[in-house]
């Protein structure tokens, strides 16, 4: 497990609710503000499923650099279509795909990830350096390649919030692998108005209970607000140090495959203008599906919806 040692973020705003780029590049926080992220109605909260994630579900891959990475692969091993799931930060396959692996499983092959230091990838330790989005993407490709085998075809890349960033980047650098793209509460850059409302979610505590079931099932309450607030000091290295804040801008104007888009209105981590930026950064055919009173977890509140978009959309596109 990840140690608590690490320090919550510095404290030094200059307005209530809100915070500047100061010369440390930490984010000055002032006395958290709780805000609820994800809707509590039902299906809201990615119930952990013991029956689902079992032992025979449960397979790894090995980087090149040796970190055993977790994921669970369902549906037929033959299947041509094949789904590859990338959750958000700090979440992994059981937290954020439990209605999409239970569902789509009979249509298709899912390989659903835990991302390195998240869930049951562990050891290592998490941590976000200012590449950590890239590197997600690296891994989540070496997952797809261990599953499918040489030669084993293209995948359907499938990501939410964090894994929605890492999707667009491997859909942008690895046509060979990426056929097509679903994505939903990603942002290609972060911007003053997203590090705000990063402070409104930096207490964990406040969090709807529903979503931080799981993540408090896997981490613990001390270990989840460390964890947060490393996120949080990662995504300030991001904004510090990459022209406008950049996460994956380059790669979503590479990206060739067909791509779907999904968004909730009322999202209070992704405001409205990000999913509009990525509509005009990737020229690759683009359908995009809002929800006028969705949240962050528009897959969880209307898996069913969503999970039968991505169907027509993966048939509305036959890509070899």
């Amino acid at each position: 497990m990840i140690s608590a040692a690490r320090s919550l973020v510095r404290l030094s705003c200059t307005t209530a609710g809100s915070f500047t780029r100061h010369r440390s590049t930490r984010l000055c926080l002032k006395a958290p503000v709780g805000a609820r992220l994800f809707s509590s109605a039902s299906g809201g909260g990615g119930a952990m499923d013991g029956g689902l994630f079992t032992s025979e579900s449960t397979h790894s891959a090995t980087t090149s650099e040796g970190v055993k990475l977790v994921y669970s692969d369902f549906g037929e091993k033959d299947s041509k279509e094949v789904l590859l799931l990338l959750p958000g930060a700090l979440g992994f396959a059981e937290s954020d795909f439990t209605p999409q692996c239970s569902d789509l499983k009979s249509d298709f092959r899912v390989l659903a990830v835990d991302p390195r230091g998240y869930g049951r990838s562990q050891p290592p330790q998490r941590d976000f350096p200012v590449d950590f989005l890239r590197r997600d993407a690296r891994d989540a490709a070496t997952v797809a390649e261990h599953a499918l085998g040489p030669g084993g075809g293209r995948v359907t890349v499938c990501g939410w919030s964090d894994g929605a960033n890492s999707a667009v980047i491997l859909a942008g650098e690895r046509p060979d692998l990426a056929k097509r793209l679903v994505m939903w509460g990603g942002n290609p850059r972060i911007t003053q108005t997203d590090r705000d409302l990063y402070l409104a979610a930096s207490d964990t505590s406040k969090w709807s209970p529903r979503m931080a079931a799981p993540l408090l099932k896997m981490y613990g309450a001390e270990v989840l607000q460390t964890l947060w607030t490393a996120w949080v000091e990662g995504i300030e290295k991001i904004y510090a140090d990459t022209p406008d804040g950049d996460i994956c801008s380059a790669e979503a104007k590479k990206i060739a495959c067909p791509v779907l888009l999904l968004h909730g209105d009322k999202d209070p981590m992704v405001p409205g203008f990000q999913p509009e930026e990525f509509k005009k950064l990737i020229t690759a055919p683009l359908q995009y599906h809002n929800y006028p009173d969705g949240k962050h977890n528009i897959h969880l509140r209307y898996a069913t919806e969503v999970n039968n978009l991505i169907r027509k959309f993966c048939a509305d596109h036959p890509v070899a």
